[in-house]
């Protein structure tokens, strides 16, 4: 124990006497006590994190192939997937887009998702405002939103 105090004494008078030497030295330690931790936050938030979804392994993407390439669904291909499945509990399908929205002031263009109704409560997200989600029911059968014909 009395070799380290003494070990630890010279240390701090060195470090006085060369300023130059100790700020680089405290420098190369921040940054790279820093480049660990930032790497290992990265490394557990995309490989060891649990996903945050309700079962995660039970979930599973499913796409269209076309020469091996990742193709965009039909609706008649979902809806026959859908009425054919009997390896998934459900099948949900989503597609993305723009649209422009009114406003008094001045329209806006705006991200949106379409879903089929249930999948943000088969992610475990479920509607955020008071009331329930789209009931698979509430739709004719044909009709696509606001009465208009599916594709």
């Amino acid at each position: 124990m009395q070799t380290l105090l003494q070990n630890l004494g010279y240390s701090l008078r060195m470090m006085r006497k060369s300023p130059g030497l100790t700020l680089t030295i405290l420098l190369t330690l921040a940054l790279g006590i820093g480049a660990n931790t930032a790497i290992f936050t990265v490394d557990y938030a995309t490989l060891l994190a649990p996903l945050p979804y309700p079962q995660p392994n039970q979930l599973v993407m499913v796409w269209s192939g076309i020469r091996g390439h990742r193709d965009a669904v039909s609706a008649a291909d979902f809806v026959e997937w859908k009425r054919q499945s009997q390896a998934f509990q459900d099948l949900h399908a989503q597609t993305d887009g723009r649209f422009n929205i009114a406003a008094p002031a001045q329209p806006e263009y705006v991200d949106a998702r379409i879903t089929t109704p249930g999948l943000y409560t088969m992610l475990g997200n479920p509607p955020f405002y008071l009331g329930r989600d789209f009931l698979p029911e509430v739709r004719s059968a044909g009709q696509g939103p606001r009465g208009y014909p599916d594709p």
